[in-house]
């Protein structure tokens, strides 16, 4: 009887393991499961969780900052680029952000190789929540477009 209690108890813990978040992607990757953006920005999640970039806004600096992610948010992930631009829907109308490649000598991050970037803006200072589109970015080999979403919810 115990034997048996052992293994159904085994079976489910098993099965728990299986099931996972339900995201449907690979979890190969060794670390910690995240899925919230860690500097608590607005995540925003790339094709089938291929990579995710965080929008953090500061308003104070008129600044916002974006890094890309691996997989749930554990590590950072390089990009080849030197910018990227995001469309920000206001009322009245659309402006761009222009986000620049940031370097950091201790990580050994350069322009055109960082996971780090960041938009000046004079209107941040007064936005606590506004829609953007992404227009394009290609990371890993893989171009994304038109990535909707929603500052400060993400998508």
């Amino acid at each position: 009887m115990i034997k048996l209690i052992s293994w159904m108890i085994l079976a489910s813990l098993v099965a728990l393991g299986q099931a996972g978040c339900g995201g449907g992607h690979d979890h190969s990757e060794a670390g910690p499961h995240h899925h919230d953006p860690p500097h608590g920005g607005a995540g925003v999640t790339l094709g089938d969780e291929e990579a995710h970039i965080e929008f953090l806004v500061d308003a104070e600096a008129g600044t916002v900052t974006a890094w890309f992610f691996k997989p749930h948010m554990e590590r950072y992930l390089r990009i080849k680029a030197e910018s990227f631009a995001v469309l920000a829907k206001l009322p009245d109308g659309e402006a761009r952000l222009t986000f620049a490649a940031v370097a950091n000598a201790g990580t050994g991050e350069t322009v055109g190789d960082t996971s780090q970037f960041v938009a000046r803006a004079d209107w941040l200072a007064g936005a606590g929540s506004f829609d953007a589109v992404l227009p394009e970015v290609s990371v890993r080999g893989t171009v994304y477009r038109s990535i909707a979403f929603n500052y400060p919810k993400g998508n």
